[in-house]
């Protein structure tokens, strides 16, 4: 069943995340089970949300790639974890056709 993660990173900055996405290659390649990712930083903090197929596979992708990576970096401290089931999830612009395509 497909798992929704939500992670909070106190004190993790926009040039941290920017050098784990750099290490790791989320961006370039995509990890086996990763559907969505959504990052925001508010009051010095990293906040994530993603939609993977399983939470087995995110956790996977956790130890293997973000933990060293992080490791290699430095970078202090874990995230607070929340997974839950996915429910729902609307893809509102796959959804949308463009005026005068249909």
């Amino acid at each position: 069943m497909a798992a929704v993660i939500m992670q909070t990173w106190a004190g993790f900055t926009p040039d941290q995340y920017d050098a784990v996405r750099d290490i790791v290659g989320w961006d370039r390649h995509t990890p086996d089970g990763m559907r969505l990712h959504v990052a925001a930083f508010d009051g010095g903090a990293l906040n994530m949300t993603d939609v993977w197929d399983s939470e087995a596979q995110f956790m996977t992708f956790v130890q293997t790639q973000i933990m060293p990576a992080v490791t290699q970096l430095g970078i202090a401290g874990q995230p607070e974890i929340a997974i839950s089931s996915l429910y729902e999830l609307n893809d509102l612009t796959a959804a949308q056709t463009p005026p005068g395509n249909g």
